[in-house]
């Protein structure tokens, strides 16, 4: 059986945090995010010297150019950005990748399934006129999921799915060949 390594654990860890911030506050805080990525930096040193040093370099970048335009177009929050580059600060641009994959993946179905409890048979029609309005475009995901709570219906966490993809992604890490 495959057992995560000690990066990885940590990574495993993080990403739990994050989940229980984004479930309770809607927020991935810094506090969280940047030991995260200088933990990463400093594990892969110690473990592998400065080839480990600089995957985890190379991870942390890839995890935050992975989310930044997702970020800069206010699908997602800068704390999600940020997780993924301590994720990938930890366990490499291909873990870090691999995570990004996995969460896209789940946090598809997890949107729907929000925007189905929200508001049920009217969710596709909703969402297919807010993409092609660009209504999309003027919400944030923290105004939305601040007025989700307030109004009480469910919010759409990416961290729930971070968390999950991430331990996913410790048992099966993608492997891409040229």
């Amino acid at each position: 059986m495959i057992h995560p390594t000690l990066p990885q654990s940590i990574a495993i860890i993080v990403a739990f945090t994050a989940m229980l911030t984004d479930s309770s506050s809607g927020r991935i805080y810094n506090w969280l995010t940047f030991p995260a990525i200088l933990i990463g930096w400093l594990v892969n040193f110690y473990l592998n010297g400065l080839d480990g040093f600089g995957l985890s370099l190379a991870g942390t970048f890839a995890g935050i150019f992975l989310y930044l335009p997702f970020a800069a177009i206010n699908l997602l929050g800068m704390g999600d950005v940020k997780l993924l580059g301590g994720i990938g600060a930890l366990g490499g641009p291909w873990f870090a990748l691999s995570v990004f994959l996995y969460t896209s993946a789940l946090g598809v179905v997890h949107a729907l399934i929000v925007q189905f409890l929200n508001y049920g048979t009217d969710a596709a029609g909703m969402t297919v006129t807010s993409f092609t309005s660009g209504a999309f475009r003027h919400k944030t995901i923290h105004s939305e999921n601040a007025s989700a709570a307030r109004d009480g219906r469910y919010r759409f966490l990416l961290g729930i799915d971070i968390f999950i993809a991430t331990l996913i992604a410790c048992y099966h890490t993608l492997s891409i060949t040229w």
